[in-house]
């Protein structure tokens, strides 16, 4: 596959986030809970798509330098973890509804995030520039390009949301600057994805009612009597 046609799917993963967080989380108040579930599927059925498309090997881009994504992400999760818990606290999930947002929101919700914002810019630069076969100031720049595709994913996607279409675009923007960097240092996508889902599980435990975490940012019926 020529790399200009390669490089379509990243407008394209673009305008698929925008559209889904536009229509379904803000366009449509539907529970959180029911908004995840469509956003997953869309996602998920993308992500499918590219695979089966562009005969992608997943065990050849996650095993590589693996045990270090890891270590990367679980390094950079922390920092993150840290960046949620200073900031204030709302009122907590209890029992069951804590556990299952631990899972839906924490971990899925991360799960899903990280591959779009982050292993998916990523893997398609990659892929498309060959960067295996650079050298190091070459794999810099392809790199380099990796972080911009993952802000205009960040940045499109998030402008689906009503309250991210103001100077508060900027906030998850600088957290995808800093959460890209374990897979453009170890060249593995499992790495930044990671560190997303630590941050996920964090804002859920700690504030999951976040004005700036866990969007689309409005209290569910079920949200509200905890």
């Amino acid at each position: 596959m020529k790399t200009t046609t390669h490089l379509l799917w990243i407008p394209l993963a673009a305008v698929v986030s925008f559209l889904t967080s536009l229509l379904f989380g803000d366009v449509l108040t539907l529970p959180l809970d029911v908004y995840y579930l469509i956003y997953f599927t869309v996602m998920f059925g993308f992500f499918y798509t590219y695979i089966r498309r562009t005969e992608l090997n997943l065990m050849k881009w996650i095993t590589p330098r693996l045990g270090w994504a890891v270590l990367a992400g679980i390094l950079v999760g922390i920092l993150m973890m840290k960046n949620v818990l200073s900031r204030p606290e709302t009122a907590h999930f209890h029992g069951f509804q804590l556990w299952w947002s631990i899972f839906w929101r924490g971990i899925v919700y991360g799960l899903v995030d990280g591959l779009l914002l982050f292993a998916f810019p990523w893997v398609v630069t990659w892929r498309a520039f060959n960067a295996q076969k650079h050298r190091a100031f070459g794999k810099i720049r392809i790199a380099l390009l990796a972080w911009i595709f993952t802000l205009v994913i960040t940045t499109t996607y998030h402008l689906g949301y009503t309250d991210f279409r103001s100077q508060k675009i900027v906030q998850p923007n600088i957290g995808s600057t800093i959460t890209i960097v374990p897979t453009l240092v170890t060249m593995n996508p499992v790495a930044s994805t990671l560190s997303h889902v630590f941050l996920h599980v964090t804002a859920v435990v700690h504030s999951p009612q976040t004005e700036l975490f866990l969007p689309p940012h409005r209290v569910s019926e079920s949200d509200s009597k905890q």
